[in-house]
């Protein structure tokens, strides 16, 4: 995405615009600075690129700026909100959740994540993108939240009485359309970008730095409380009835295999160290419902376009050719990029690629019934293939390849396909009607 920004003066105040040429939105935030501090936007991470057009009427210089916390001219939105606000408003909450969101994953925020939601007891929430910021097996840890989730993380944040978010937007995804929380929820935010304070939620307080830095100064000013036990066990509970209602699901003997299952062999096989990489639709939930990630692990997602993923992983090894890199995609993902397998093999980038092969898109399952008024009943050859063997594919191109049709074969595919030492598919065939709830 590229951004291009305009600065003007209106009425004494500078007039900040953005454009994302992506979407064509446009949006206007009036923050006044000085002609300094306009200088200094071009160093804000977050931003993109950046045009400065200082107009003909000199800047306000007078106008008043806030304290930087990053010592990168970053500004605080105003009006100015001091430290001690958003640490009284965090402390004195009772039913308290974090929702880490992908400025925590970009300012290597997490360990002061796991340090602040320890000190005061708090659960904590994340975005798909900012998924394994604290271990999901922690006592803490609700799962993601919005879209792609755990229905007990949507049930966390819509019960509390403040939901405090780190380097989050607020946008659709995270937030299920604005559902999650609800209307008149208690919100609290840190973002590194002012236009984004209060954009969607009207905020108690706000903060507005970067993520690790502007977290560091809120511990340094807060003191360790006693939990809401009673909230904690709430939020446990939760949990735990999402894990029951799963169960099932996750333990599946039927063959095509559910996609729970597939998630819950990958889970099990993926190394302490190892990179994971998710298509996005239903990939995106089975992985970021179905794969608990462990500290350690990173988890990189697709935040747009179908069929990021393959090509994404190649990438990712050959950033960290140290790491285990696993790409998990279903079979309309995989396709978008198949030649880049042999471009892998000729390179020797040995990625292992999980595929939940369904023979569709079935993702489009409901639009299809729904243009048909209600239960599809030709063309099914629009979104369903032939149901071909990729793993044989994959070998034809000088790759490791396995079919699996079992669940107890997928944990032995894996690791063999780990130890080939070359970019390897593991080609799992999977139920056509189970369907991700988003």
């Amino acid at each position: 995405m590229k951004w291009s920004s305009s600065l003007q003066s209106v009425s004494g105040r500078l007039h900040i615009k953005i454009l994302a040429q992506l979407s064509c939105a446009l949006h206007d935030v009036t923050v006044p600075i000085s002609r300094k501090e306009a200088k200094k936007v071009v160093l804000v991470p977050g931003l993109g690129a950046l045009r400065l057009e200082e107009p003909e009427v000199a800047l306000d210089s007078k106008a008043p700026t806030v304290r930087n916390v990053n010592g990168v001219g970053r500004r605080r939105q105003l009006p100015f909100v001091h430290d001690e606000v958003p640490a009284r408003v965090l402390s004195g909450a009772e039913r308290p959740v974090i929702l880490a969101g992908g400025g925590v994953v970009r300012s290597g925020a997490q360990p002061e994540v796991v340090e602040l939601e320890e000190m005061l007891g708090i659960p904590v929430a994340t975005s798909l993108n900012a998924k394994g910021t604290i271990a999901e097996t922690h006592r803490l840890s609700v799962g993601v939240a919005g879209w792609y989730s755990r229905r007990c993380a949507n049930e966390v944040v819509c019960e509390a009485d403040l939901v405090f978010y780190v380097g989050s937007h607020t946008g659709s995804q995270v937030t299920d359309s604005w559902r999650v929380p609800p209307k008149g929820a208690s919100v609290m935010q840190l973002d590194i970008a002012p236009e984004e304070l209060g954009r969607n939620y009207p905020n108690v307080a706000s903060l507005c730095g970067d993520a690790k830095a502007t977290l560091r100064k809120l511990i340094e000013v807060l003191s360790p409380r006693e939990p809401n036990q009673e909230w904690l066990d709430q939020a446990a509970r939760f949990v735990d009835n999402w894990r029951s209602e799963v169960e099932a699901l996750r333990n599946a003997e039927a063959a095509p295999l559910r996609p729970e299952r597939i998630a819950k062999e990958v889970e099990a096989f993926l190394p302490a160290d190892a990179i994971l990489l998710s298509d996005t639709g239903h990939a995106s939930y089975w992985t970021g419902a179905h794969i608990e990630l462990r500290s350690g692990q990173t988890f990189l997602r697709a935040a747009g376009s179908l069929g990021w993923a393959l090509p994404a992983s190649l990438g990712a090894k050959y950033a960290q050719p140290d790491r285990p890199v696993i790409c998990f995609t279903g079979d309309g993902g995989f396709y978008y990029h198949l030649a880049e397998l042999e471009t892998a093999a000729r390179y020797g980038i040995n990625t292992v690629i999980v595929v939940n092969n369904n023979r569709s898109l079935n993702q489009e399952t409901h639009i299809f019934n729904q243009a048909y008024g209600g239960q599809q009943t030709a063309g099914f050859e629009m979104w369903q293939f032939e149901d071909l063997d990729l793993a044989a594919i994959t070998r034809a191109m000088g790759c490791f390849g396995q079919r699996v049709e079992t669940p107890e074969g997928i944990r032995p595919a894996l690791n063999r396909a780990l130890a080939s030492g070359r970019p390897a598919v593991v080609d799992v065939a999977s139920d056509i009607h189970a369907l991700a709830p988003v």
